[in-house]
């Protein structure tokens, strides 16, 4: 059964990682653009497409359906989400008023509730009365869904903190035998992954209300469900730690808009990122500090799964009255970081890779031609692997290959995209089943260190800006090798599944320089994407 995170997480990856540069293309006919013209509230300047959304809902779907058998907990969790995402693209389309947007709100989060989503077990009262489980159910949940709603002002922020979260609720759900609301939240990890290669600052695509009102229903949907289980030892709490970032943002936003005498319903500029971005951080660095934050909430989550009711109440509330309290006296000092704005990290360059510059238009050719032989090299090496597997490969290969004759260079580099990604996966698979341990996977750790450090300073010897690497892409990282040991696969007396993703994720993201490098250097990963296929299967 446990096989069934990794296919329902590596099905969501792929599937958003394909769908979103489509989405992006069309987003226009979609009527999902985000224009900034006459809104000061925006921080981008150019139109941006805002159907991100739709790359994370449609994969976790996809994942949902394919690995998840049907019963009436994943009927009610579709059918409320499909009320929220419904009313979510209507605001991103046509621009919904306030109330209207908490009235979808509220119709799915009362057929959530119709379908079981209730919190039973209320803290401080043994056998609470019905009403008081509905009302505080339907109060949390909707804070959350506007808390992640308010947070995604900024780049990869509202995708970075739900992910954060998910990933705990996953470890939590593993612990205790859960697997529908493991499999669920590794589906949409797996969706946030792909979203965040896309959303990350300088983002090219954001997610829109329907993406993050989602994200915010399933993250509180999921905690409720792990923590109330009938055989959960959890306290009753946890999503309060869980989820207490966008609780915070709530609340602070309330005593705002109620200081100021502002209707509680509506835009503004009051929300927690822009409380921090007020002390002259950039974008990065206002979402970093979320991210330590969030890191450290979460941390307690961890510590005081099993903690009492008060014990897990009072650390919440003294993590409110440090966090809030120091953001209001630096405010109200005046404090400010000193030269935050004061360049451009992004086009900064040290002068020793201004001299070596001129080596630069011969990367993308080198990390080509390496990953063309390495991707050949592994199938090669591959000499054990389940014979599903290779039909699987065997089909696939066949079926791109005669896709790419048959458009004739249109969807090329979505063609590149599938066969580089199933040829990694496969090749990286194969490679780790048949090798000793620790003989060929000690040379390739070292290949792909030396291949890291090679592509970091490639893009740092110039200012176009064919792919880079941001601190999100390492909080990916940093969760996707977290989450994989907690899955204990069986996959091969050889392999460590925490390993194994790590590699696969390395290499995927040199593949995604090389495909962002042109047309030319797609065609070429492309056969040798496709012909590592074939030879793996032929190989076997």
């Amino acid at each position: 059964m446990q096989l069934l995170y990794l296919y329902g997480f590596f099905l969501a990856l792929l599937s958003s990682l394909v769908l979103i540069p489509i989405l992006m293309k069309y987003a226009s006919q979609l009527g999902l653009v985000d224009n900034p013209a006459g809104n000061a509230r925006k921080l981008h300047k150019a139109p941006m497409p805002r159907s991100g959304g739709l790359g994370i809902i449609i994969p976790t779907a996809v994942a949902i359906l394919v690995v998840l058998p049907w019963d009436d907990s994943v009927v009610s969790f579709l059918f409320s989400s499909l009320v929220i995402i419904g009313f979510g693209l209507l605001d991103d389309v046509i621009e919904l008023k306030p109330i209207q947007k908490l009235v979808g709100q509220a119709l799915g989060v009362t057929l959530a509730m119709v379908g079981g989503m209730i919190i039973s077990n209320v803290p401080f009262i043994d056998n609470a009365p019905t009403w008081i489980s509905y009302a505080l159910t339907f109060a949390f949940v909707m804070a959350v869904i506007n808390g992640v709603n308010f947070s995604d002002g900024m780049d990869g922020l509202a995708a970075g903190t739900t992910l954060m979260a998910l990933v705990v609720i996953f470890l939590l759900a593993v612990d205790s035998s859960n697997l529908l609301v493991a499999i669920i939240a590794a589906s949409i990890c797996a969706a946030l992954v792909g979203f965040l290669r896309f959303n990350t600052h300088p983002a090219t695509i954001f997610m829109g209300d329907a993406g993050s009102q989602f994200l915010g229903f399933s993250v509180a949907w999921l905690a409720i469900t792990v923590s109330q289980a009938e055989t959960s030892t959890l306290t009753p709490l946890m999503p309060l730690l869980i989820l207490g970032i966008p609780i915070m943002d709530v609340l602070q936003v309330i005593c705002v808009r109620i200081k100021k005498r502002l209707p509680l319903p509506g835009p503004d500029k009051e929300h927690f990122h822009h409380q921090i971005g007020k002390l002259g951080l950039r974008q990065n660095g206002v979402v970093a500090a979320i991210y330590l934050l969030q890191l450290i909430l979460l941390s307690g989550a961890f510590l005081l799964q099993h903690g009492s009711d008060i014990t897990v109440l009072g650390f919440y509330i003294c993590y409110l009255m440090v966090v809030l309290g120091v953001l209001y006296i630096v405010h109200a000092q005046g404090w400010r970081m000193r030269g935050a704005n004061t360049f451009d990290g992004i086009n900064r360059r040290n002068g020793i890779f201004r001299q070596v510059s001129f080596l630069h238009p011969y990367s993308g050719k080198f990390f080509g031609i390496v990953t063309a032989a390495l991707l050949c090299l592994f199938a090669v090496m591959s000499t054990e692997m389940p014979k599903g597997f290779i039909y699987i490969a065997l089909a696939l290969a066949t079926s791109i290959l005669c896709l790419r004759l048959a458009v004739r260079g249109r969807f090329a580099l979505l063609i590149a995209r599938v066969s580089t990604y199933a040829a990694t996966t496969f090749c990286v698979y194969g490679m780790a089943l048949s090798s000793p341990p620790h003989e060929t996977f000690g040379i390739f750790n070292l290949l792909l260190i030396a291949l890291t450090i090679a592509l970091a300073l490639s893009i740092r010897t110039t200012r176009k800006k064919y792919f880079w690497l941001t601190p999100q892409d390492l909080l990916v990282l940093f969760f996707v090798i977290l989450l994989a040991p907690s899955l204990s696969l069986d996959l091969g007396p050889n392999v460590n599944s925490g390993a194994l993703i790590f590699h696969t994720i390395l290499l995927l993201y040199i593949c995604e320089y090389v495909l962002a490098r042109g047309h030319v250097a797609q065609r070429r990963l492309t056969t040798a994407a496709l012909f590592s296929l074939f030879l793996l299967a032929i190989n076997l």
